[in-house]
């Protein structure tokens, strides 16, 4: 079928919220099939320090529910870095540094200019402690499940790769479920799969799902691999003004794009070498 005809048939019945209902009913037949899958599997305890990156942008009034959920972990070996990008809103420092003297393990920084979401995910690896074994990233408005980190490391038992995770998109007040899928950013990399890819793009949208293709790509030599978690680890808010909903034929073209690209390009050329960063500076208490 041509893209003139696909594309515009595909995103009306997204629009509708068929293929929203549609995705999410093939999303529970996977997640239950490899809940089945793995019910005899033997216990798994992992040492990983995982490195959590929250980047943040006017969602102050959210941000301490955010971080309630990663202090409820079960596991508990993890740093969070909430990462500024320049906030507008005037409560907007105060309440990160306010979250930041929580605890020990969490860490603030701000960017020195507005960047966008996946260069301010980036640059806060500069300022993280350097042990971490994974990392995971959380927005600020969206809340993670107490099992969060243990179970994606459970899916990985001490393998080389990323997992992605169950989320669950809610509406803004967390009252009505909306789909269930199995996420891009929130997604749990060994350091290796990490940097073999590199980071994010610098771009404004869609870097989380060309993270996923590049990665999908680079497994293909067996060194890491892709792999899909069954339980929910994250409740995530659909807010107005989402990018979930924004430019949707663009996007969806230019993943496909980027995919073929990718496709003809040696495993050495998928990584970024120098992924783009920010300058930055310490906001913590």
């Amino acid at each position: 079928m041509p893209d003139a005809i696909r594309i515009p048939l595909a995103l009306f019945f997204r629009k509708l919220g068929i293929s929203t209902k549609i995705q999410t009913a093939l999303h529970l037949v996977e997640v239950r099939r490899l809940t089945r899958k793995h019910r005899n599997d033997t216990a798994f305890t992992s040492s990983a320090k995982v490195l959590i990156i929250c980047a943040h942008y006017n969602h102050h009034q959210y941000l301490s529910g955010c971080i309630d959920s990663i202090l409820a972990s079960t596991h508990q070996s993890w740093q969070l870095v909430i990462v500024d990008d320049q906030s507008t809103t005037p409560l907007a420092l105060a309440t990160i540094r306010e979250q930041s003297a929580r605890d020990p393990r969490i860490k603030a920084i701000q960017l020195t200019k507005n960047s966008g979401a996946y260069i301010a995910r980036n640059t806060a690896l500069s300022a993280a402690d350097p042990d971490w074994t994974h990392i995971t990233f959380v927005d600020p408005d969206d809340e993670a499940t107490p099992t969060m980190l243990e179970h994606l490391l459970y899916v990985l038992r001490g393998r080389e790769g990323t997992v992605r995770p169950v989320l669950e998109r809610w509406s803004a007040n967390f009252t009505k479920l909306k789909s269930i899928y199995h996420g891009h950013c929130q997604s749990l990399h060994s350091r290796l799969a990490w940097e073999r890819a590199g980071g994010f793009l610098p771009i404004l949208r869609c870097g989380d799902a060309e993270l996923t293709l590049r990665m999908s790509h680079l497994a293909q030599d067996g060194k890491t691999a892709i792999y899909k978690g069954w339980h929910t680890a994250q409740r995530m808010r659909l807010l107005p003004g989402s990018s979930t909903h924004q430019d949707l034929t663009a996007r969806k073209l230019w993943l496909e794009s980027r995919d073929t690209e990718l496709s003809t390009l040696p495993s050495s050329a998928l990584c970024l070498s120098a992924p783009t960063t920010c300058d930055w500076k310490d906001c913590s208490e």
